[in-house]
């Protein structure tokens, strides 16, 4: 770059000479190296590919920014998008009657099955009241046929030869009655000990 700035000048002081000392003589110049024409053509292509560079940079650096700001207001909306859904889900209430909108006919069939289930629900409540009442005095009569059990004592036939007796006139065919007759003996103590043999 030094020799082509000392080239122009060289060329002007040249020329400014030519010009006072004669008007008619051609002016001399001075031929440029094409090592000087190279110098001059590599920094101008090196500047340009730093401008070219630092462009690209910028470029891509807009681009980038350009996309994220896109992202961000689609988000954004989306969010927005989807609150409003949610508040819309928030406020809708269904009918506390379902089937509210149907035709007349459906409703007149929705109230009469409404109608069929409480009569429904209401046999089924009576049942199960009488059937817990019944099961309370089933376990009233177990537990009095319970304690009658305990408060009778079996008898003892102290006599073993009543026992031997009984197994004889059992034997030849007689039955608990005819036993407890013939022998004056309550018929449930002859039941009993026949039981036991």
């Amino acid at each position: 770059m030094i020799a082509h700035g000392s080239i122009l000048r060289d060329n002007e002081q040249c020329a400014i000479k030519a010009g006072k000392q004669h008007r008619h003589t051609p002016m001399k110049i001075d031929v440029i190296s094409p090592n000087v024409i190279a110098e001059t053509s590599e920094g101008s292509t090196m500047q340009a590919a730093q401008f070219l560079m630092v462009g690209g940079f910028v470029m891509l650096a807009w681009v980038l920014a350009r996309r994220k700001i896109r992202a961000g207001k689609k988000v954004h909306e989306e969010t927005k998008r989807a609150n409003r859904e949610i508040k819309l889900m928030r406020e809708h209430k269904e009918p506390s009657v379902p089937l509210s909108g149907a035709p007349a006919e459906t409703q007149r069939w929705q109230a009469a099955m409404f109608d069929l289930q409480r009569e429904l629900k209401a046999d089924l409540d009576t049942r199960i009241v009488v059937v817990q009442t019944l099961l309370n005095q089933v376990d009233e009569k177990i537990d009095h046929l319970n304690s009658l059990q305990t408060d009778l004592e079996p008898p003892q036939i102290a006599d073993p030869s009543l026992r031997t007796k009984i197994q004889e006139l059992l034997q030849r065919g007689l039955n608990a009655r005819e036993i407890a007759l013939k022998m004056g003996m309550p018929l449930d103590d002859v039941e009993l000990t026949i039981a036991k043999l």
